[in-house]
């Protein structure tokens, strides 16, 4: 199961960086200028030094969230409650199973007397006879 897990995050992670190569690579054609229209509005990208350094923070701040943000919080807000609540369930158990071996302790005892005593009986009775009978 960990195996898959690492698969998928490698795959994950070579799927953002492909995203991230793919948009870099697009705003810096050396082609004509590039015309986005994205609502019904209009994004026009020409040979500005400031258009093309605030898509390139753009790109950069979409990676950092893909890379780091969004992996920390599925980590902290999926892992980590189900891990207070086995946590939970844990420490709930262990307290019945020991109350429970508390309060029967003298049951438990005397089974395991009654073990003791039927097991080394059977044992006994199986050795008499294999020594009574005749070869």
């Amino acid at each position: 199961m960990k195996t898959l897990f690492k698969i998928l995050f490698v795959g994950t992670a070579l799927m953002v960086l492909a995203a991230l190569l793919g948009g870099y690579a697009l705003l810096n054609h050396h082609g004509a200028d590039m015309h986005i229209v994205v609502n019904d509005d209009e994004l026009l990208f020409g040979s500005g030094i400031g258009d093309w350094l605030g898509a390139s923070i753009g790109l950069l701040v979409a990676g950092v969230v893909c890379l780091v943000v969004v992996p920390l919080v599925l980590l902290l807000g999926v892992a980590l409650p189900l891990l207070i609540v086995g946590g939970v369930v844990a420490v709930m158990l262990a307290a019945l199973l020991s109350a429970g071996a508390v309060l029967g302790s003298p049951l438990i005892l005397l089974g395991l007397l009654l073990f003791v005593v039927l097991r080394n009986r059977n044992r006994a009775m199986k050795a008499s006879a294999a020594r009574t009978e005749p070869v």
